[in-house]
């Protein structure tokens, strides 16, 4: 399809552009100032000849007039603009009354009556008059196309011009007498008519500035032309202003005026009701080419197939896209059945589809071809489309064929194959993911709720999906404090909902995690973990929310649970050691910043091992158990209890006093509250069982760097005085305490290191007869210390027996008294030797063992071994303490009983023992001579001794007095300073033995 398009030139085809209006305007005032300087010339300048010159220009303008009638009154319709309609039919009264004007102006025949100026004038005016107005109208009245309803104007128009004209044509010719004077001849104008050109003057250019206003709204006025037009009779009347014979140049050029008016007032008639119909007929002409030209392209361009039918369904179209899709040609193609050419069927099922050509021709109405549908080409390839059949109509509504429209949509087929495909993977992957997931829009309406999240909520997915009450899985209390956090954070209000959900990811963008506790819909709570980031879209625009939840109750349970383990004590549930350091840290800081006192205590159960070794662990349990229960019950709620091990408690009583008198003295008062409340019976086991607790305690702050380490050293310290106090007391830490303690601490560590260097020795003391005779000797054990020198037993004795280094001492004692027995035998003295057993080494299942491996070592006599034990061994196990003892007396080793009166003092065990000797203990025998209360004891001993036939030795005897008030009471044995201080070996054997020169010294040996 071809076409030319016709060249144009100019604005608008055929038509000139008109020349301007102030352009115009200069050119016609040019020639009336040269007229108007003419008519200032005295005397009257009359043309020759001028009547057939008039005759010309009047007929010229009633030409023009009747022209402007005629193409106004032919081209009017209901589309004639109602200013055209008005101007033209005013037109046509005036060119009846200008000529009227031409058959009454001097020199022409008689018309009804005689031919004048003032006759001729009469026409003039009213000619001129019904102009001025009909240009006023024309100015007011639209020019726009169907602005009003013209055609019934057009008659009742007519008449009413016909009968003003008829009337001005009554009275000029029938009643002249009626109108005013206008021209006097010899005088000219007279004033009245000059006043009436002048207001024809006004009215016209009123016409011509209102014509000149509307220029930009007027779209089918030639506005330009009427301006001229006005302007033009303007001057014209101005001309008729200055005339003074009806012959002269004035005159003329006033006709001259008026007849460039006409014309160019017939001009834009012209163009107005011709012409511009006639370009928009041309103009409509070169759109519809124009629309033609772009369907053309557009058919051939466009992407999708198209092909046209006739009414009987045969191609008469095809563009370039359905030929390739169909395998047709156009030319093979058209006037063939649309079916033969349009081969479709259903992709799922594989049958032929209707073509919906044959629907369309059917029914008249648009169809659009059922989802999967395929393209069959006559090559046999297969292709998904779209399409839509629409019927052709005219304007009638006559259907003229059918058009078709089809897209490829093989790709697209496929895409949404794979989204579904993909969709269905997606669903998949939510719906077994092993956490909550929550897609909801940006105003916080859930799209997507999965399977895990129906099971960790409650809710199933139909009832949320949709719903924006998101925030009802959230705990209302948590939530309300979230958002009046975030309101004090961002500075402004966050509402407790959806807002508060996503305020910080809204924020940020970045995900942000969170931990809640959740409601169920049972109502049941649970703790969730979530993380909330924004979905986005391919612009990166913030399309919504997602939420990814998981239950993590049994989580923090079990972190609960190891939190208890780690700062609680699981038996109690009282706080542990690591908990107290921190609670007690904090109080520390505080009362040095607070200027307030606090205070540290230590209770320690008095003989807890004897209810665990008599009862049983469970029991133990039990009471700790309780006792956890009664300690809290005694404090205050701001008070901290804890056990660190066993049966140790600490307690923590911060912010008691000002000073530390006042907290000290208010902490005694607790601690003894304490203690009477550990003093009452505990049921346990359906038994009744009473214990008692040793309290220490300390206050804080002393000084300005001790650390909860310091506070911990000194109330277990002063703990540990009160149980050396006797136990069941409280004890206050004095700083003497801590002296003592280091002093303690710093002598087992020597006391390791002797053991372990050698440092011991064994001193002898004679046991002699009452003259000085030598009877046995005591094995003493002394510590050779690097820098003290010999240090006395009395001093290490007993933290080595606390300590348990007793009983390497022990053994070492025993092999290296039995070495001494032997030198002794070996230098030909019969003497016996006594040597002090402790309590825990004689309990050792290994002791008698032990004994008689020295024994054998040393090849020693065991008849001149005498092993001194005290009551408390006595009485401890009596049957195993008897069976150790026979064992080791049938070997012929003797026994005695050290410190006889300072214990038990029970003589039973006397009678079940196989005691040979006891040792009457130095504080009976110091000062017994002056005494009575020692004598009379020391007496009772001896009778009890004597009638057992008990053996006896008296310690610590230092006078003669005592020696004598002894002998006298029948005692044989005797031991002290009044006899002689312990020794080494090497002194007593030369004291004691008789030829000491011949003896051989033989070294020890150390066990």
């Amino acid at each position: 399809m071809t076409a030319t398009v016709p060249k144009q030139t100019g604005t608008v085809q055929g038509r000139a552009k008109p020349p301007g209006a102030i352009g115009t305007l200069v050119t016609l005032s040019v020639p009336f100032l040269l007229v108007l300087q003419g008519a200032r010339v005295p005397g009257s300048v009359e043309l020759a000849h001028y009547l057939p010159l008039h005759t010309f220009f009047e007929t010229f303008s009633i030409a023009v007039a009747t022209l402007i009638f005629a193409i106004g009154w032919h081209s009017g319709n209901d589309d004639t603009p109602p200013a055209l309609l008005v101007l033209s039919t005013c037109f046509l009264g005036v060119a009846l009354l200008d000529f009227g004007h031409l058959l009454s102006f001097s020199g022409m025949p008689d018309f009804v009556t005689l031919a004048s100026p003032e006759k001729a004038i009469a026409f003039w005016l009213g000619a001129r008059l019904v102009a001025a107005l009909a240009l006023l109208m024309a100015a007011v009245l639209p020019w726009k196309a169907g602005a009003g309803n013209s055609a019934a104007l057009r008659y009742p128009l007519v008449g009413g011009v016909l009968l003003t004209s008829a009337a001005i044509f009554w009275a000029v010719l029938w009643h002249p007498d009626l109108l005013p004077r206008t021209y006097v001849d010899g005088e000219g104008l007279t004033p009245l008519k000059v006043a009436a050109e002048y207001l024809l003057v006004l009215l016209y250019a009123a016409a011509a500035l209102m014509f000149y206003r509307c220029q930009r709204a007027a779209r089918t006025l030639d506005v330009h032309r009427m301006v001229i037009a006005a302007i033009a009779i303007a001057i014209s009347e101005l001309c008729f202003t200055l005339y003074l014979s009806v012959y002269d140049l004035a005159n003329m050029a006033g006709h001259v005026y008026k007849v460039i008016g006409y014309w160019y007032l017939y001009r834009a008639v012209f163009v107005t009701a011709v012409h511009h119909p006639y370009d928009a007929l041309h103009q409509s002409e070169r759109d519809l080419w124009r629309e033609k030209e772009q369907a053309r392209v557009t058919l051939l361009s466009i992407g999708d197939g198209l092909i046209a039918t006739d009414t009987n369904g045969r191609v008469s179209l095809m563009n370039p896209v359905a030929e390739r899709l169909t395998g047709w040609t156009l030319g093979e193609a058209a006037g063939r059945p649309v079916t033969e050419v349009f081969d479709i069927e259903n992709a799922e099922t594989g049958r032929r589809v209707p073509v919906p050509v044959e629907q369309v021709l059917k029914n008249g109405d648009m169809v659009g071809l059922a989802n999967h549908t395929v393209l069959v080409a006559c090559d046999g390839t297969r292709s998904h489309i779209a399409d839509m059949a629409s019927p052709i109509r005219d304007r009638d509504g006559t259907l003229h064929g059918v058009v078709m429209v089809f897209q490829d949509v093989t790709e697209t087929y496929a895409s949404r194959e794979a989204l579904k495909d993909s969709l269905s993977l997606n669903t998949g992957i939510l719906e077994s993911a092993a956490c909550g997931i929550i897609a909801t829009t940006l105003d916080g309406v859930v799209r997507v709720f999965n399977r895990e999240a129906e099971r960790i909520f409650g809710y199933p997915a139909a009832e949320m999906i949709g719903s924006a009450d998101l925030p009802r899985l959230y705990d209302p209390d948590e939530l309300r404090a979230h958002a009046d956090g975030l309101s004090i954070e961002l500075d402004r209000p966050v509402k407790a909902d959806f807002a508060a959900l996503v305020a910080h990811t809204r924020c940020s963008g970045r995900p942000e995690p969170g931990e809640w506790t959740g409601v169920r819909r049972n109502g049941a709570r649970i703790s969730i973990s979530t993380v909330t980031s924004v979905l986005r879209d391919s612009g990166d625009a913030i399309r919504g929310y997602l939420t990814v939840v998981m239950d993590v109750t049994e989580r923090k349970q079990a972190e609960r649970q190891i939190e208890n383990l780690a700062f609680y004590d699981p038996l109690t549930n009282l706080p542990n050691r690591r908990l107290l350091m921190e609670h007690l840290d904090v109080h520390l800081r505080a009362a040095r910043l607070g200027a307030r006192c606090g205070a540290l205590m230590f209770l320690d159960l008095d003989d807890f091992k004897g209810l665990n070794d008599a009862r049983g662990h469970m029991v133990g349990d039990m009471l700790l158990r309780e006792l956890a229960a009664r300690l809290n019950a005694t404090l205050r709620k701001g008070d901290l209890v804890c056990r660190l091990s066993g049966d140790e408690f600490v307690i923590l009583l911060p912010d008691i006093g000002t000073t530390p008198e006042e907290a000290t003295a208010i902490a005694s008062k607790v601690a003894e509250k304490l203690r009477l409340a550990v003093a009452q019976p505990f049921q346990l086991d359906c038994c009744e069982h009473s214990i008692f607790a040793s309290i220490g305690l300390t206050v804080f702050p002393k000084t300005p760097d001790e650390s909860v380490e310091d506070l911990l050293k000194q109330a277990d310290t002063a703990m540990y005085a009160a149980k050396d106090g006797g136990r069941n007391t409280i004890r206050d830490y004095d700083p003497t305490m801590l002296i003592e303690a280091q002093a303690r601490l710093l002598l087992l560590q020597d006391l390791r290191k002797a053991v372990d260097a050698g440092e011991f020795t064994l001193f002898l003391q004679p046991q002699t007869s009452a003259d000085g005779t030598l009877v046995a000797a005591e094995a003493l054990i002394r510590w050779q210390h690097p820098q003290r020198g010999f240090v006395a037993p009395g001093a290490f004795i007993a933290e080595a027996e606390a300590s348990g280094l007793i009983l390497p001492i022990g053994d070492w004692v025993l092999m290296e008294a039995c070495h001494m027995l032997r030198r002794l035998a070996d230098a030909g003295s019969d003497c016996h030797l006594s040597v002090n057993i402790s309590p825990r080494q004689f309990r050792q299942p290994t002791f008698c063992a032990g004994v008689i491996a020295a024994l054998r070592a040393t090849r020693t006599d065991p008849r001149r071994l005498m092993l001194e034990i005290t009551e408390g061994i006595a009485v401890g196990d009596c049957a195993d303490t008897a069976a150790k003892m026979s064992e080791l007396a049938a070997l012929g080793i003797s026994f005695s009983l050290d410190d006889f009166g300072t214990g038990f003092s029970s003589l039973s065990y006397l009678k079940r023992l196989p005691v040979r000797e006891i040792k009457i203990d130095r504080s009976f025998v110091q000062d017994v001579d002056s005494n009575s209360h020692n004598a009379v004891l020391v007496e009772t001993m001896l009778s009890i001794a004597s009638r057992l036939d008990l053996k006896v030795v008296a310690e610590g005897v230092e006078t003669a007095a005592e020696r004598d008030f002894l002998e006298d009471r029948g005692c044989a044995v005797f031991q002290g300073y009044y006899f002689g201080r312990p020794m080494p070996v090497e002194d007593f054997i030369a004291r004691y033995m008789k030829k000491p020169e011949a003896l051989e010294i033989e070294e020890p040996a150390h066990a």
